[in-house]
C-alpha cells in the first residue's frame, strides 16, 4: 500500500527536488513550509500548508491524516528537533535528509527503542555507506571487527543549506582528524578521516565493530592531515568565534547548483568490513548527489519499518533497497556491487 507523505521543508533546494520526485512517482503528498510565496513555487500539484515549527499544534495539524513524514528542514541542529518530536508525538514514521552528526546523535539518544520508526540521514549522507556495510557484513558471513567507510565526491557543489549545516558541524568539531586508506575499485584510496555519520549509524547494527569514516583526498592532503589533525581540538574556540563570519558568507551563496551542474556531480562510497583476517567490500556509485538524495528519501519513506530511532540498515532491507534504487533517470543514477 502506498503511504501518503507529508513533506516538510518543501521550499528548500532538496525539498523541491523531493517534491518533484513525489510528483513524478504519483505518490500522494502534502507540502509544508514557512513561506506562502515560496510554497507556491514548489514543483508539485499537492496541497500547501503553512507550518510554524515553534508551534506543536501547527506541526500536529500538518501530520494529521498522513502515513509518513519526510523532513528537509535545516540546519537540523537548529530547526530539526521539533519536527522529530511531532512525528513521535503523533506516531508518524519519519525520515530526513540530514547530514549533521550532532543532530543524529541527539535523535538516537532520545528516541532509540520507542515510538514510530525515526530514521535520520536517508540521503547521500549517509545511506550508501550504512547500507553498504550491512551488505558487506552479509558477504563476510560473520560479525565484523573493523569497518571503514570512505566517500569520494567529484564536481559537486554544495547548496546554501548544506553549507549552513556544514558551518555548524565544522565549528562544533572536536575530533582529531587523521589518515585512512581503503582498497577501492581501482586500487588504494587515501582519505582524510572525519567523524562522519556512519560512526553513529553502523554501531547500531554492528555494535562490536570499530568504525572509521573518511573522505577521499589526494595523498599529500591525507599525509598533511596526520600532522595537523591532532591540533584540531585546540582550534575549536577560534572556529566558534568565526561562525558568524562564516554564516554571513554562506548566506551570500547561490541556493544550489544548476540542473546541468547537479547532473555532472558524482559520488561513491566504499564500505569495507573485516574480521579474522578476512574482508568484504561494497561500492555504491551515484550521479547527481542531490537528485539521488530525493530518490532515496521518497523510497525510504515508503519502506521504513521498526520502532524508534534507527539506522537506515535497521529500517530497510539493504540489498533489496540498493537493487531497487539502481537505475538512471532525470533524477540521476545509482549502481552498486560487491568488490
Amino acid at each position: 500500500m502506498t503511504r501518503t507523505v507529508a513533506l516538510l521543508g518543501a521550499t528548500g533546494y532538496t525539498g523541491r527536488l523531493t517534491a518533484a520526485e513525489l510528483e513524478r512517482k504519483g505518490i500522494p503528498h502534502r507540502l509544508g513550509g514557512r513561506s506562502k510565496s515560496r510554497l507556491a513555487d514548489v514543483p508539485s500539484a499537492a496541497e500547501r500548508h503553512l507550518v510554524d515549527l515553534a508551534d506543536p499544534a501547527s506541526l500536529d495539524r500538518f501530520l494529521d491524516g498522513v502515513d509518513v513524514l519526510i523532513s528537509c528542514v535545516g540546519p537540523f541542529a537548529e530547526l530539526g528537533m521539533p519536527v522529530v518530536e511531532a512525528a513521535v508525538r503523533t506516531g508518524t514514521p519519519y525520515v530526513d535528509s540530514t547530514g549533521e552528526p550532532v543532530f543524529m546523535a541527539e535523535v538516537y539518544r532520545r528516541f532509540r527503542g520507542t515510538g514510530p520508526a525515526v530514521v535520520p540521514a536517508c540521503g547521500f549522507d549517509y545511506m550508501p555507506g550504512d547500507l553498504g556495510v550491512a551488505v558487506a557484513a552479509e558477504e563476510l558471513g560473520r560479525r565484523p571487527e573493523e569497518v571503514d567507510v570512505v566517500y569520494a565526491i567529484s564536481q559537486a557543489t554544495a547548496t546554501r543549506g548544506t553549507a549552513r549545516s556544514g558551518v555548524g558541524a565544522v565549528t562544533g568539531m572536536r575530533a582529531r582528524l587523521g589518515r585512512l586508506v581503503v582498497e577501492g575499485e581501482h586500487g588504494p584510496v587515501p582519505a582524510v578521516r572525519l567523524p562522519w555519520g556512519e560512526e553513529l549509524t553502523v554501531p547500531l547494527h554492528q555494535p562490536q565493530a570499530t568504525v572509521r569514516t573518511g573522505v577521499a583526498a589526494p595523498g599529500w592532503v591525507t599525509r598533511a592531515t596526520q600532522v595537523v589533525g591532532p591540533l584540531v581540538p585546540y582550534t575549536t574556540p577560534v572556529t566558534r568565534l568565526a561562525k558568524p563570519l562564516l554564516t554571513r558568507w554562506v548566506d551570500r551563496l547561490p541556493e544550489g547548483p544548476s540542473p546541468a551542474a547537479r547532473g555532472r556531480a558524482t559520488g561513491s562510497t566504499v564500505s569495507v568490513v573485516r574480521a579474522g583476517g578476512e574482508q568484504a567490500r561494497v561500492v555504491v556509485r551515484v550521479r547527481d548527489v542531490y537528485g539521488i538524495t530525493a530518490r532515496f528519501l521518497v523510497a525510504a519513506a515508503q519502506q521504513v519499518a521498526g520502532t524508534g530511532a534507527l539506522a537506515t540498515a535497521e529500517a530497510l532491507r539493504a540489498r533489496e533497497f540498493l537493487d531497487a534504487m539502481s537505475y538512471e533517470d532525470e533524477g540521476g543514477s545509482v549502481s552498486w556491487s560487491v568488490l
